[in-house]
């Protein structure tokens, strides 16, 4: 495994932390879902760390994965999620862009 340090991985882990910050920003400013975005601060830091001290394509791949999970799984929530419906699609919109940008990050996935 290589080492990815591209612009585009430099990035999508620059774009994770500022969302975990924003989520961290949430629960100071009085968010309406506290819980859900101190975890998710929690989450989205931790994943940006793991995955920049790893630096390989594998992890960047991982990444996405999970990423990938937790829109599907808000998807349901978006759908009928009662008073949680917008949170939900903001996390579907957000997950996707970050698991692009991960995928962007290790692109073919083998050097030409």
């Amino acid at each position: 495994m290589s080492r990815t340090t591209g612009t585009a991985g430099r990035a999508a882990l620059a774009l994770r932390v500022a969302v975990g910050v924003g989520h961290a920003c949430r629960v100071v400013q009085g968010s309406p879902t506290p819980v859900l975005d101190a975890v998710l601060a929690v989450r989205q830091v931790g994943q940006a760390v793991v995955v920049g001290r790893s630096g390989t394509a594998d992890a960047h791949t991982a990444s996405a994965a999970v990423d990938t999970l937790h829109a599907a799984s808000m998807v349901p929530v978006a759908l009928v999620g009662g008073r949680l419906r917008g949170f939900a699609a903001a996390q579907v919109v957000l997950a996707v862009v970050l698991a692009v940008a991960e995928v962007a990050a290790v692109g073919r996935g083998r050097r030409a």
